[in-house]
C-alpha cells in the first residue's frame, strides 16, 4: 500500500459561534441524505460561492466525539473533508424551543454513493472493483493506524467526488467511530454488514441486563474488516453473503446464526467467472475469529489489490444490473433499521436484491420455502410489495 505524507488536525477545531448563515447560504428545505446523527443539506459559502454539505447535529458528547475523530483523520485523500464547524443555538421545525447544535460543513461529494455509481456502470469488472476497494482500504488504514474503529462501514458511507472515471472514493460519517482503547462494547451495526463480535456484544449486553452475566464483552476494530468483506462480496455479485430467508422478517435468528458461524456461499452461477484471489480476500475477511481475520495491512498487501490492469479479469460482472434494479423485496427496505433503532435515525439504505433478476440464491430459497409451506395466500401481497419502487438515497455524505 502506498503511503502519503499528510498533515492531520489532532484536536477539535475552534468552534465558530457566530451565526452560520452569516457565512453560508443553507438550503434547509433540501436533503442530500440522512446518517446516524442527522440529515445533510446543501449549502454555499457566501464569499466564494463554493458548494458544501451541511450536517446538523444536536450538541452532545457523542457529537463532539464525532467531530474530534473526524479531525484526527481530516486531510486524507480518501476521507471526506471537514471544512469547519459551528456551534449555534436555534430552532428547527418541530423544536418547541431553540436547541444547541453543532453544524459540520463538509466536502460535497457530487458523485454520490459507491453502489449507485456501480449501478450506472456500462461495464464493471474485477479491475474496477479492485480500484474502488484499494481506495476504501486506504481510508480504513488511516483510521486503524490511529487505533480508530469506524464501526459503520457500508456502501452508503463510501462516496465519490464526481461522476467521472477519475472520481476519488472517500469514506464518510464518523457518527459511530470511536478510539479502540479496549472498551468497545456498544453494539452499533447495520444487519448486512455486522461482524460476529458485535452480535456477541449485543447478546452479552442483554445478558448483563437480565442479570445473567457481569463482566463486559468487548470487541475491536477488526469489526471493520468483516464489513469490508461484505462490501466487496456485494460489489462483485450484487447481493449480500448473509440475508434473511423470511420476506416478513428483516433480521432472523437463522441470519444471525449464519453470521455468528461464518456460513456463506459462492453460488456457482454468479461466482464462476470471479477470480480465486478475490474469493480468497472475502474468505479471509469473513473469518469468525477476529484473531484469524485479515488485518488492514494484510489486505493492503494482497496480490488482488496490487495486480496490473493486464493481470485482472475483464469479464463484465452482473452486479451493476442487480444493483440498478429498483424493484425490491419489501422486507429488505427495513433491514438497516431493525436492530438498535434507538441508536440511529431512520435511514433508507441502498437496496440490494431485485425481483426481476430472480435467479440468485436469496430468491430461489425464498420461493422454495413459500412453495413447500403452501403459502399461496402470501404470494399476491409479496408480489405487490415487490413492485413498489424503493429509491436509494442520493447522498453527499451518507451521513
Amino acid at each position: 500500500m502506498d503511503h502519503h505524507n499528510h498533515s492531520f488536525d489532532s484536536d477539535i477545531p475552534i468552534l465558530r459561534v457566530h451565526p452560520i448563515e452569516n457565512d453560508f447560504i443553507i438550503h434547509w428545505d433540501k436533503k442530500l441524505g440522512t446518517g446516524v446523527n442527522g440529515p445533510v443539506r446543501p449549502c454555499e459559502e457566501r464569499e466564494t460561492g463554493q458548494k458544501f454539505a451541511l450536517k446538523c447535529v444536536l450538541d452532545s458528547p457523542r457529537s463532539r466525539q464525532e467531530v474530534e475523530i473526524h479531525c484526527k483523520v481530516n486531510g486524507h485523500p480518501n476521507i471526506v473533508s471537514l471544512h469547519c464547524v459551528y456551534h449555534n443555538t436555534f430552532r428547527l421545525n418541530g423544536d418547541a424551543t431553540p436547541r444547541s447544535r453543532l453544524l459540520l460543513v463538509l466536502e460535497l461529494m457530487e458523485g454520490g454513493e459507491l453502489f449507485d455509481c456501480i449501478s450506472r456502470a456500462e461495464c464493471f469488472t474485477e479491475e474496477t472493483a479492485a480500484q474502488y476497494m484499494k481506495q476504501a482500504v486506504k481510508a480504513v488504514h488511516c483510521l486503524h493506524e490511529r487505533n480508530i474503529a469506524h464501526r459503520d462501514l457500508k456502501p452508503e458511507n463510501f462516496l465519490l467526488t464526481d461522476d467521472s472515471e477519475a472520481a476519488v472514493l472517500k469514506l464518510s460519517d464518523f457518527g459511530f467511530a470511536k478510539v479502540d482503547d479496549g472498551s468497545l462494547m456498544t453494539p452499533h451495526f447495520t444487519p448486512y454488514y455486522v461482524a460476529p463480535q458485535v452480535l456477541e456484544a449485543q447478546m452479552h449486553m442483554r445478558a448483563v441486563k437480565d442479570g445473567l452475566a457481569e463482566s463486559p464483552y468487548t470487541y475491536d476494530k477488526s469489526c471493520d474488516m468483516w464489513s469490508l468483506g461484505v462490501v466487496l462480496y456485494i460489489m462483485l455479485c450484487g447481493y449480500p453473503p448473509f440475508y434473511s430467508e423470511n420476506p416478513n422478517v428483516a433480521f432472523t435468528k437463522h441470519m444471525r446464526h449464519k453470521i455468528l458461524s461464518g456460513e456463506f456461499e459462492f453460488p456457482e452461477d454468479d461466482w464462476d467467472s470471479i477470480s480465486n484471489e478475490a474469493k480468497d480476500i472475502i474468505r479471509r475477511l469473513l473469518y469468525v475469529d477476529p484473531m484469524e481475520r485479515m488485518t488492514i495491512q494484510e489486505l493492503a498487501a494482497h496480490p488482488w489489490l496490487n495486480r496490473t490492469t493486464s493481470e485482472h479479469s475483464h469479464t463484465p460482472l452482473h452486479s451493476p444490473l442487480v444493483l440498478a434494479d429498483k424493484s425490491k423485496w419489501a422486507d429488505i427496505k427495513h433491514a438497516h433499521a431493525v436492530e438498535n433503532t434507538q441508536l440511529r435515525l431512520p435511514d433508507t439504505p441502498v437496496m440490494l436484491q431485485p425481483v426481476a433478476i430472480a435467479d440468485n440464491p436469496i430468491i430461489r430459497k425464498r420461493r422454495h420455502r413459500q412453495k413447500t409451506q403452501g403459502e399461496s395466500s402470501q404470494q399476491a401481497p409479496t408480489k405487490k410489495a415487490a413492485q413498489v419502487e424503493v429509491h436509494s438515497k442520493v447522498s453527499s455524505g451518507g451521513f
